[in-house]
């Protein structure tokens, strides 16, 4: 598909999914990526994962910055480094799935997301979970673009500013790395760029919407809300 097959629906769309999911997670810390990242891949596969992760980083980024004292810096450190080998490990697998299965391969990524992020058992932040947490999150997330539910899991047990401090710096990082991961094994290019910029308009919107989010939506509703979506659409995927 080149980037001149993205048509005029796909586009608002697909900038809808971004508002949406941009308020859930500036309103959550989490949940951008379970919401939109089926969508896309039932919309457009080339929105995910490249061009959802740039354009999240810069939500990701101003989360982050929003709360940056209640960072813990020797823990986002440690989670990093597994990070960067998860990264790794994502970037050459999707290279190998990528083809007409790649959808399936989306489908099963995000309906196992959606099983963690139900059943997964809160972990302490000691080295070793951060450092697997750093790496499960790299692979899943370089390969489908959805790096929460692993690294969430570690972070569930700290105060509520620092998860979400801790959440956006370390999504920050792993957007823009996952990014120049698939830049490096080639599937990163110029249609991915153009649909980068279609979603920058949700991120936008998604941030002036959160407070309003936050004032009328029961979080563990949403959440609720946001994992069927995820399941529905992962079990379409595989299942297509």
């Amino acid at each position: 598909m080149s980037s001149a097959d993205l048509s005029l629906t796909s586009a608002v769309v697909a900038i809808a999914a971004m508002t949406a999911g941009s308020a859930f997670q500036a309103a959550l810390g989490i949940g951008m990526a379970l919401f939109v990242v089926p969508v896309f891949a039932l919309l457009d596969p080339r929105f995910v994962p490249g061009p959802m992760l740039l354009a999240g980083s810069l939500l990701a980024a101003m989360t982050a910055y929003a709360e940056r004292q209640a960072i813990d810096r020797k823990g986002l450190r440690i989670s990093l480094v597994g990070l960067v080998l998860g990264t790794v490990i994502g970037a050459v697998a999707l290279h190998v799935a990528a083809g007409p299965n790649v959808q399936r391969v989306f489908g099963a990524l995000v309906l196992a997301a959606v099983l963690l992020s139900l059943f997964g058992t809160p972990l302490a932040m000691t080295r070793r979970n951060l450092l697997i947490g750093g790496g499960a999150a790299g692979i899943m997330g370089t390969m489908v673009g959805i790096h929460g539910p692993a690294i969430s899991l570690v972070f569930q047990r700290a105060e509520p500013s620092v998860a979400r401090a801790m959440l956006g710096a370390f999504f920050t990082v792993a957007y823009l790395g996952s990014v120049a991961a698939l830049s490096t094994v080639g599937l990163f290019g110029q249609g991915e760029i153009l649909r980068t910029i279609v979603l920058l308009p949700g991120v936008g919107a998604g941030l002036a919407l959160a407070p309003l989010t936050r004032r009328i939506v029961d979080p563990r509703r949403l959440r609720g809300a946001i994992l069927v979506v995820a399941a529905i659409s992962g079990a379409v995927l595989l299942l297509k």
